[in-house]
């Protein structure tokens, strides 16, 4: 407690005016993250005239918004991913994606027929783990190079893209 006191160059007389404990505020940090990150999903408005311009859009007016955010923010997110305990942002981000599916995009519970619940599960936790290995890499590379690489996941899948290579080599 006196550490965060300290850097923050106020007493814990002041710090306990504002938070019982130093959770509180890593959880008043962690949803103010999520607020700004809030403001980059709304896949509601997203139109697009095809599923090309549509996926165009959501690359650059959500995607590129949201890893942007994080390099801005890089050391708050360095600092949460590297704790001991365990933060919930990932689980607020994982909750942000479904809330986004569930309103924007399900019909009956579903994507394209696969249980939304599935869906959610392997696209957040894709998500969250690229973003996580992206902050914590010391090589990172750049913002435009891990949208451009998301993007191609996302939109070709894993499957794809490691049977074309395959289909590439044997050639």
């Amino acid at each position: 407690m006196q550490d965060i006191a300290d850097k923050a160059d106020i007493n814990r007389g002041t710090f306990y005016l504002h938070y019982e404990d130093k959770y509180l505020l890593l959880t008043d940090m962690e949803d103010e993250c999520i607020a700004q990150i809030s403001k980059f999903t709304t896949f509601s408005e997203i139109e697009g005239e095809n599923v090309e311009m549509i996926s165009t859009l959501f690359i650059d007016k959500v995607l590129r918004n949201i890893i942007q955010h994080v390099y801005d923010n890089l050391d708050f997110y360095n600092t949460i991913l590297n704790l001991e305990r365990k933060s919930r942002l990932e689980e607020k981000i994982s909750d942000l994606i479904q809330y986004n599916m569930k309103n924007q995009i399900s019909i009956n519970n579903e994507i394209e027929g696969i249980p939304e619940m599935y869906f959610h599960s392997y696209v957040s936790g894709a998500t969250i783990s690229i973003i996580r290995y992206w902050v914590l890499d010391s090589n990172r590379i750049s913002v435009d190079d891990l949208v451009t690489h998301i993007f191609k996941i996302i939109y070709y899948g894993p499957l794809r893209i490691m049977a074309e290579q395959k289909y590439n080599q044997s050639r």
